[in-house]
């Protein structure tokens, strides 16, 4: 089945961007030389593995730009501009910053300058970094072979040296052809997680994001069939499990909380929906296919669907026979954020003893995957 991205979710920070025209938050200006009459260059924003739309910039007759956000920024965040077949120019924002960006047309996602933020030059060299070895098709290996590529090598070494957390978590989340380079459930990639976790844990300790990369470094070392290693540093004081509680509501009002339904000692598959999406059906269709051969021998789904319409999530809820409950957007992002989803469908499976068994990306493979708990 298809993995289909999520498509609507809300940060909080949405609501502290708005039109141009106000000084009291963050700010970006850029010129683009060259830039044809009625160019417009789109500012986006990162949403758990989906960019979207945060306005159209009209860009003027001398190639200046520019967008004025009526309120701060609560956390440091990554955002971009992207000219429609240019190629895409990513940035640092932080609380009040003014961002000047300069560029030229027809090289606008390669050649470039951004100022206004002390992360800057490092989100710079770090896409500098990816765009050489993207250029050059370098094939990403896995595992050891992975800690031998210059490319690898080169952005662990800007992840370990970082001091602000943003530049750490923007490079442990890049690709080169697809393929992302560090993946926290092989050995190489899991030490690069965990190090970069580890920045936040020193210099951001509340940023959302700091917890998602702990949850991946722990959920990564259960897959190796490793235990957090005695050690005094923040990134391992979480619970072991790797279980991180969600409670919410289903649609007759009733709380439910994952953490509860852990100590049952049942195998729970928790579930990442979106009623709303095209996935929905087979995906749900696959849980009451397993739900029905499970349930009388101890299978529980806690199904958690991010959708804006809640009489709707209502409706489809009701005609099923699991846990369903609603992350409403006044709920935000942050469970996606602590569970490492950039992507719906998405389900773990919780053995027994309520421990993060696994992690299951494609639902085809769910059958197989829960087959081995009973």
């Amino acid at each position: 089945m298809k993995k289909i991205t999520l498509y609507s979710l809300s940060l909080a920070m949405l609501a502290a961007m708005a039109s141009c025209g106000s000084s009291k938050g963050w700010s970006v200006q850029g010129e683009i030389a060259g830039a044809p009459a009625d160019t417009k260059v789109a500012l986006e924003g990162f949403n758990n593995g989906r960019w979207y739309l945060i306005d159209s910039l009209e860009v003027a007759k001398n190639g200046k730009f520019g967008y004025d956000a009526e309120e701060p920024l609560h956390y440091a965040d990554i955002m971009r501009l992207t000219l429609p077949g240019q190629g895409s120019i990513y940035f640092p924002a932080d609380s009040v910053d003014n961002i000047k960006v300069k560029a030229a047309y027809d090289s606008f996602g390669s050649t470039y300058t951004v100022s206004g933020n002390p992360m800057a030059a490092d989100v710079m060299r770090v896409d500098s970094i990816v765009r050489v070895y993207s250029d050059a098709a370098v094939k990403i290996g896995a595992g050891a072979n992975a800690s031998n590529s210059d490319l690898v090598r080169e952005l662990a070494s800007l992840i370990t040296s970082d001091t602000t957390g943003l530049v750490a978590y923007y490079a442990v989340g890049k690709s080169v052809g697809g393929t992302p380079i560090f993946n926290p459930a092989e050995a190489f990639g899991n030490r690069v997680y965990g190090a970069a976790a580890q920045v936040y844990a020193n210099y951001r300790p509340e940023d959302p994001r700091g917890k998602a990369l702990r949850q991946a470094y722990f959920i990564g070392r259960q897959m190796l069939g490793k235990l957090p290693e005695p050690t005094e540093e923040k990134v391992v004081e979480l619970d072991a499990s790797g279980l991180i509680d969600i409670s919410r509501y289903d649609a007759k009002g009733k709380l439910h909380s994952l953490a509860e339904l852990a100590k049952e000692g049942k195998v729970i598959l928790l579930s990442f929906t979106g009623y709303s999406l095209p996935s929905s059906p087979d995906y749900n269709a696959i849980l009451n296919d397993l739900y029905e051969l499970y349930n009388s021998k101890g299978l529980e789904i806690y199904q958690i669907a991010f959708d804006d319409d809640e009489v709707m999530w209502k409706q489809a809820a009701a005609n099923l026979p699991w846990i369903t409950v609603w992350n409403s957007p006044t709920d935000g992002n942050a469970v996606l954020y602590s569970y490492n989803v950039g992507a719906v469908p998405m389900t773990y499976v919780i053995n027994r003893q309520g421990d993060i068994a696994a992690r299951v990306v494609n639902p085809s493979e769910l059958p197989a995957a829960v087959a081995k708990y009973f």
